[in-house]
This record gives C-alpha cells, structure tokens and sequence, in this order.
C-alpha cells in the first residue's frame, strides 16, 4: 500500500522515496546560495557596526507573523535594537503602506527588514531609499517587471541567467529568514561550526518555519518536507515560550502534525489578525516569559471563539443573498453590506465557495466610501480575469487565481456585481470537484500497523495530499450520533463483518436522512484514535453518498 500510495503522488524512484521518507535538512540549500543573501549580510554587518535601530516590517497573517518573530530573535542575538510593525489588516492593508513609512519614520530606524512582503513596494521602498533608510527585502512572492531599489532582495524567485529560480523557490517567507538567520550566524557569530547555543537556537526556530509552511499551503515537497518534519519535531519541547504555549493552548498532547498546525495552530495565530489585533498573535509567539506566553496564547483562544462567531454570524447574515444568486443560476457569487466584519471574510468567501462550487466575492465597508472585499475560488476559474472585467469600477484588485481582493466604492456595488457576471459566464465552465482516491479499501485491510506505515509518509499537506481511500457498500450499524456543537457526526459503518466508527465533521446536516441499514459509499482518511491509554483505527469521512 505505500509504494502505492507514493506512485500516486509521481514518487517512481528508489532513492526519491528514500529521500522523501527520511525528510532530511541536509537537502535545505547553503544560505550563501539564496539571491540577495550576500547583500543582506553585508547590510546588517553594517547596522550591527553602526549600531543602527532596525525595524520589522510584518505581515498580518501566520507567515508574516512567524517571520517577524525569527528575526526579532535574531537582531537580539546580533544585540541590535528592534521594533516590529505588523500591519493592520483593515486599515494598512497588505505590505508597506503610508503608516508603515510613518512609524519608520517615528522610530528613527536606519535599517528595515521586510518579511513574507515587500517584492512588490516599488514606490515606498523608493521613498525609503531618498530618505536614506537601507531595506533588506525576505520574501517569497513573485516578482513583478519592476524590482523594488533596496540594499537587499532575498527571495527564491530571483532567476539565474538561464531565466530559472537558482534555488528551489517554493519557501515561506519565515523560511527565507531562517535560512538568512543559518547564515547570519555562521558569518557573524562566529566560524562554520557553531555553538551549541546558537545550534539549539536554528533548531527551534525551524518551529517557526514549519508553521509558518503549513499556514500558507506551501507545497510539502523537496526541501519543504525536512524543514517541517524536524521543525514540528521542535515545538513541544521548544526553547521559545510562545511555541510550547501555543501548541500547548491548541490541545496538542503528542508532536504537533502538519494537520494539527493546520487546523489547531494555524486559526488561533490568524485569529488575531482577522480580529485586528495581530499585535497579540506577535507577542504570544516573541515573549522569553514562559508565564506570559501562555496569558498570551489565553487571549488568542478568546479571540478564535469570538472569530467563530462572528463568522458564524456574517454566514447567516449572507446566506439569503447567496441562495437568490445560486438558485438563480448565476456564474458568480457577490455579496456584502456595509457593517460586515472584514476580517473573516475570506474565511466565509471559502465557505460559500464550497457550498457553491462557483467564484465567491464578498465585501464590507471598511472605512466610509471605501468597501473591500476578499475573493474564493474552485479549481478552473481565475478570479483575476473575472476582476479585469470590472476594473472601471474598482480602486484596485490583486491576487490569485484561487484567491484574490479587490476594494471599491461601495454606491458601485451593482456594476460591479454586473460586471462580475459578465465576466465570469465569458470563462469556460470549470469541471466539478473532484476528490483523487487512492485505492479502494475495506475495515480489515486498516490496521493500527498500516495506519503507522501511512503516518511515515508524513508530513502531509499542498502538493503531497494525505491519502484518501473509497469503501463502498457500507452498512450504518446504528442511528447517526450528533456530537459537538450539533454540527457534526458519528457514524458507526459496517462490512464484511466488522463494524469502524467514521467522523464527519460538519456534515450533519448531510447525515440526518440516513437511517439504520442504509448503504454508503463514504470516502475516508485513516487515523488512531486514543482513548484511556489505547489506539484504535478511526476515518475520518471526506465525503459519502447513499448506495442501493
């Protein structure tokens, strides 16, 4: 089954699996290989003479995050002085912006470090440059035609001469500045071997890196996979406060997984940004106070309830709109009103999308006359092409193919709704969803055994998917059980004589026609579930249809 399951994710070599299995730093490229590394060395070689303030220009999501804290870190180990800025995300928005230029400013710093941003800040690192301010630039996302004037750009996407990234360029933003951190340290602090204080410190801060892949859906593969295996390796028994408390808070018992981060850690960090105070999410994951850490990560428990809610709530409040529009037929969805909560939108812009199957584009009024919105789409749609078609009536808009957002003046929502239309019936029908199954299956073939093999494969995550698995014609032993807030659902399926408990979460509503005897097909990850000190096979359902 495991050599199975890697030929479906194209693993047809030997000694590719034996690399992908062992998930080994030793595949993580030498810092003095990054573009721009060299650049930023020898600017912070500079501050560090001179003795300059140095500012960290943030990002309000878990990359951005993550990053800001890694360098914080490491300026105190260089004993340069540092502020962090982390943006607001409604009222700067992404990257650097009139406020970020202002409390650089205010501050007096002589060097900033932007992370997880600043690629694309043609025109404020200009003005940063005039001012006399040096900017080291670490982040991953593409380049545009314009490189922005800066003392350094370190990025994974800068091309050799053959036009090709020279490094594997699918890294975060945090693990851009760790690998800048590996090499600061190895030049500054001392010779090629480093201390065992300054070894535990790039261990841990692998912590930081791993989240911080997992929360932006990088892919799990090449050097990826050895960066966030040894990093969740790291997080329980961290020298970082804030990653023992976070892990701890987020109901972990044994080494986080790549799932755990992603469905634990993950929403408690963006909590803080989506309910804009990203400051705590910063703080809870900088402090050196272990007591601190854990009141920290306190706070951002309240603050994912509280997101949960209003979440619940804008669900609600736009589902009347949506129904119309998707009962109508029409190829986009587009809502909003002037009071919704901004910062949760993209996470129900994903909802509705789910729900749909089609482009979903919701807005709020964020400040007056000005209405921004974030933008969700499937597979086989590309929300920027669907924006072009409105441009005349948008400030601005930017993004992804999947992801996207986009601002106007909010007495021009029903053009824009208009023209959104338009533009999304001029693409091609996309093809409906798919799940990609793996093999088909039945109880007795998943043992605890297998379910360990499976676990070796780990970490899973974008572009190295957990597997999936199809059994088919099985029987519901008992009535559907309700569980957690009512929203989801145990079942207890049975074939070839044996009987397996199966976790649909949020899928209740979908359960509450099935009745005891009735045939499904149910398609399932495999897990363990430990109870009172033993482990028993547990699915996880992904999707199920009634069978005759």
């Amino acid at each position: 089954m495991i050599a199975q399951l890697l030929l479906n994710r194209g693993v047809d070599d030997i000694d590719e699996a034996g690399r992908l299995l062992k998930a080994s730093l030793a595949e993580l490229p030498d810092p003095t290989t990054v573009p721009g590394f060299a650049d930023a060395l020898a600017a912070l070689e500079i501050a560090q003479e001179a003795k300059h303030k140095v500012l960290i220009h943030g990002d309000y999501d878990v990359d951005g995050t993550c990053g800001a804290v890694l360098l914080h870190h490491l300026m105190n180990r260089l004993g340069l002085e540092s502020e962090v800025f982390i943006p607001d995300r409604v009222r700067d928005g992404y990257s650097f912006g009139d406020n970020s230029l202002a409390v650089i400013k205010d501050c007096g710093a002589k060097l900033v470090i932007a992370v997880d941003n600043g690629t694309t800040a043609i025109a404020p690192l200009k003005a940063l440059a005039d001012a006399g301010v040096a900017v080291i630039v670490v982040d991953h996302h593409l380049p545009g035609p314009e490189l922005p004037v800066c003392a350094a750009l370190m990025n994974p996407w800068l091309p050799g001469e053959d036009g090709k990234p020279v490094i594997f360029p699918d890294f975060c933003g945090t693990a851009v500045a760790w690998l800048l951190t590996w090499g600061v340290l190895r030049h500054i602090l001392g010779s090629d071997k480093l201390s065992d204080k300054d070894r535990r410190f790039l261990f841990d801060g692998l912590g930081y890196a791993a989240i911080a892949t997992i929360c932006d859906v990088m892919p799990l593969r090449g050097p990826n996979r050895g960066l966030v295996n040894h990093g969740l390796a790291t997080l329980r028994e961290s020298s970082f406060p804030g990653l023992r408390a976070i892990v701890k808070s987020s109901g972990i018992r044994d080494t986080p997984s790549a799932t755990d981060v992603g469905f634990r850690i993950g929403p408690r960090l963006n909590a803080a940004g989506r309910l804009l105070q990203a400051d705590i999410a910063f703080r809870s994951l900088a402090t050196t106070s272990a007591p601190e850490a854990e009141q920290l990560c306190a706070q951002l428990e309240a603050l994912n309830l509280e997101r949960r809610s209003i979440q619940a709530r804008e669900v609600e409040t736009l589902h009347g709109a949506v129904e119309e529009q998707f009962q109508r037929g029409d190829p986009v969805i587009f809502s909003g009103h002037s009071d919704a909560h901004f910062g949760v939108l993209g996470i129900v812009a994903n909802q509705v999308m789910e729900r749909t199957g089609l482009p979903s584009l919701l807005w709020a009024e964020c400040t007056p006359g000005v209405a921004r919105g974030s933008a969700r789409s499937p597979e086989g749609f590309h929300l920027v092409k669907i924006l072009d078609h409105a441009a005349e009536y948008l400030i601005g808009y930017g993004g992804h193919a999947r992801a996207a957002g986009f601002h106007f003046k909010p007495e021009h929502a029903e053009q824009v709704a208009a023209a959104l239309k338009e533009g999304a019936a001029l693409l091609p029908k996309a093809e409906p969803a798919t799940l990609t199954i793996d093999c088909e299956i039945g109880p007795a073939e998943i043992d605890r055994a297998t379910v360990h093999a499976i676990e070796q494969l780990e970490p899973f995550g974008q572009g190295f998917e957990e597997p999936l698995f199809l059994c088919s014609g099985a029987r519901l032993a008992v009535a559907p059980k309700f569980i957690g807030d009512g929203s989801h659902v145990e079942l207890r399926l049975e074939r070839d004589g044996q009987v397996i408990r199966a976790l649909g979460w949020r899928m209740a509503d979908r359960a509450r026609d099935l009745a005891v005897g009735d045939r499904l097909d149910v398609v399932i990850n495999v897990g363990l579930n430990h109870f009172r000190g033993r482990a028993s096979v547990e699915w996880t359902i992904r999707d199920f249809q009634t069978v005759p």
